[in-house]
Order: C-alpha cells, then sequence, then structure tokens
C-alpha cells in the first residue's frame, strides 16, 4: 500500500493524518498539545501508523502546514517534515494551515474565515468557499494579518473557524509539488 502523510504544527493542534490513493484516509489525529508539539510529535505519529497499520516505508510523500501561525509551531512542522522526507527519501510539499482549517470545517456551499489568533487583537485570516458542485475549496480571500474586529465586520455572514484543527488529511490528499514546503510568516 502507498501512503502520504500530511502534518500541521501551525496552531495548538497536533494535526495528523494518512492517506491512500486507494483507501482514502487511513487515519487522523488531532490532539491539542498546546505548544508541546516537538515532544509529542515522534509519539503522535508512532500512534498514527499504528491506528493505520502502515510501515514507515509505505509513505510516498509528506505534507507540512506552512503557516500562518505559531512561528516556533512552523518552525518544528517545517523541520520535521523535511527531516521525514529526507529520511524516507519521498518528496515534500507545503499546505496553507488555514485552508486546512476550512477544508475541515465547511460543509458544500459554506464560506467561512478561517483564523488564528495573531495576539493583541489581530488575527490570521483567510476566506474560503466550499464549492457545492465540485466539493473544491476557493479562496475568497488570502492570508493576512488583520485587526480581529475588521475581519469581523468585512465578511459578517461567514461562519467564523478559530480553535479549529487543520485537516491534515486534506494537506495529504494534495500532491506535494502543488506548493512548497516554505513558512508563511505575516
Amino acid at each position: 500500500m502507498s501512503a502520504r502523510l500530511g502534518l500541521d504544527t501551525a496552531t495548538p493542534y497536533l494535526a495528523l493524518a494518512l492517506w491512500s490513493p486507494e483507501h482514502g484516509v487511513l487515519a487522523r489525529r488531532a490532539p491539542q498539545v498546546a505548544r508541546d508539539h516537538a515532544a509529542r510529535l515522534i509519539p503522535e505519529l508512532d500512534a498514527l501508523f499504528a491506528t493505520a497499520g502502515v510501515q514507515r516505508r509505505e509513505v510516498r510523500a509528506v505534507t507540512v502546514g506552512i503557516g500562518p501561525g505559531s512561528y516556533t509551531g512552523v518552525r518544528v512542522g517545517l523541520a520535521a517534515a523535511h527531516a521525514l522526507a529526507t529520511a524516507w527519501d519521498v518528496p515534500l510539499g507545503g499546505a496553507g494551515t488555514l485552508a486546512q482549517m476550512a477544508a475541515g470545517a465547511l460543509a458544500p456551499g459554506e464560506t467561512g474565515v478561517a483564523v488564528v489568533d495573531a495576539r493583541r487583537d489581530a488575527v490570521y485570516a483567510a476566506v474560503y468557499l466550499r464549492r457545492a458542485g465540485d466539493d473544491a475549496l476557493q479562496c475568497l480571500e488570502a492570508p493576512q494579518k488583520r485587526a480581529r474586529v475588521e475581519v469581523r465586520r468585512a465578511w459578517p455572514d461567514a461562519r467564523w473557524l478559530e480553535d479549529v484543527a487543520p485537516d491534515a488529511a486534506w494537506a495529504a490528499r494534495r500532491p506535494p509539488g502543488e506548493e512548497p514546503a516554505t513558512a508563511l510568516y505575516l
């Protein structure tokens, strides 16, 4: 069996998933770990592989959350993903954290504002529409750092997605060359 690994550490969640082109989502985990990503990553990966019944040698690509979010969290995820992709000799790609949040939370036809706290009454925010016809995610407003109140005013009817775990399975489904594994700092 071949599988792809998705991981994101830019939020208080440690989002992990294994996805297979043949079987879909094999396993996913998203425990809330606060700022303990580095210490929890390997044990959570071990549990993910055990749950999925997948061997590490079956991983064919790694996709990592690139942020925006916690500076340290983004660095932990990127370093770990680079190390895993290098050790397993597989391609590495990136996926936006806010897009992963929207992908996991929005219903078809729904618009949402994915938000990560940026402190001092500011947020990292992006607006997405989950298209009804093909279930694809369409970005209506690219990620940016803005005042929380300003974002709420601009999108009053959109669903507010804060404190939502990124969907690492959505990241794992993306072709690894679609977006580079480069940190998105705003």
